[in-house]
């Protein structure tokens, strides 16, 4: 998997942008192992937040392992175990599977997890380990994994990276503050990636600022009806930070586009609120526990990044598929960005 093209006769290479999202991460699977599928396309350095950063990490363990078929047996054992895990709250997330008539679902802005969580991140952390090969990730010889947290006492963003990729590190990103107990690591207390960056672009380009990003989009953009129940609200007010601090990033990719020297950061995205049903998309879907769901929603990645393949591949390498002014800045930046 080399980090960058060395001549115009190489293959496209892919910097991935993954993004979080609990279930909706299935989606990202799909396109990741429709990539995979691709001998001439080339991953590169991969940046994720939450469910991102446990699939980067789990196709680099097994790319470094066996090679694109590893990548996909790992990033399908990601998900198998997942969905294992979740199997000990099937009876409490059963009824999630019906949008809105979870009571669980519908407590849960109300509880603290220091009160009710007694497992802690535990499950995850097994599955993270059976899963994922840390001296991997931060072996020099392979490509770069850039994981996205969030520090609690400072409201910084945190991006772990080689030689301090850990166990911890992926939990740390996957941290939802109202469902796991905040992740120490050395002193400092983390929470999810996505509320700092969904996740942090600059890893991605710095030192390599001609370069192809592939951003799997999970957050939607705009949802159309205004949420009126707690956890509904409490899911767009996550929704729009995440927008908020893509935006942010994306503003500074295109500073660097404009003002640097040699720069052609070209950007490329899949956004799966613009390819899955109004069901796959749902709020409460994110929080479900479901071998039966993340196998629909990888087959709708799958799909979707074929469609896309068929009309942007032509570009890879040569020029942006996604006009970032137009899609972001404008209707986003404050002041409005002119093209």
């Amino acid at each position: 998997m080399p980090q960058h093209r060395t001549s115009s006769s190489r293959p496209p290479v892919l910097n991935l942008a993954l993004q979080g999202g609990g279930a909706h991460g299935a989606f990202a699977w799909g396109v990741l192992e429709r990539l995979l599928d691709e001998p001439d396309i080339e991953i590169g350095r991969i940046s994720g937040s939450s469910a991102g950063a446990l699939n980067g990490a789990a196709l680099l363990s097994g790319y470094a392992q066996g090679g694109r078929a590893a990548a996909k047996e790992r990033l399908e054992l990601l998900w198998n175990k997942l969905a294992e895990a979740g199997s000990l709250m099937t009876f409490l997330l059963l009824p999630l599977r019906k949008p809105g008539m979870g009571v669980w679902d519908d407590a849960m802005p109300l509880v603290s997890p220091y009160q009710v969580n007694l497992l802690g991140m535990e499950p995850l952390r097994n599955v993270v380990e059976q899963v994922v090969d840390v001296s991997q990730l931060n072996d020099s010889a392979s490509p770069p994994l850039y994981v996205n947290a969030m520090n609690v006492h400072n409201g910084c963003a945190k991006v772990f990276m080689s030689p301090d990729i850990t166990v911890d590190a992926l939990l740390a990103s996957c941290c939802a503050p109202l469902v796991f107990q905040a992740v120490e690591i050395h002193g400092q207390s983390y929470w999810d990636g996505s509320y700092a960056a969904n996740p942090q672009l600059w890893p991605l380009y710095q030192g390599q600022p001609n370069c192809d990003i592939f951003l799997v989009e999970l957050t939607p953009l705009q949802r159309p009806e205004t949420p009126t129940t707690a956890k509904n609200i409490l899911n767009r007010i996550n929704e729009i930070a995440s927008i908020n601090g893509l935006v942010s990033e994306l503003q500074t990719m295109d500073r660097v586009n404009r003002s640097v020297r040699g720069a052609d950061i070209r950007l490329h995205v899949l956004s799966m609120d613009e390819v899955a049903s109004q069901t796959q998309i749902e709020p409460s879907i994110k929080r479900t526990v479901s071998l039966a769901l993340f196998e629909r929603l990888r087959a709708t990645g799958r799909d979707a990044c074929e469609a896309w393949l068929a009309q942007h591949r032509s570009k890879l390498g040569s020029e942006a598929s996604v006009d970032i002014v137009a899609r972001y800045l404008a209707p986003y930046a404050q002041p409005p960005v002119s093209g």
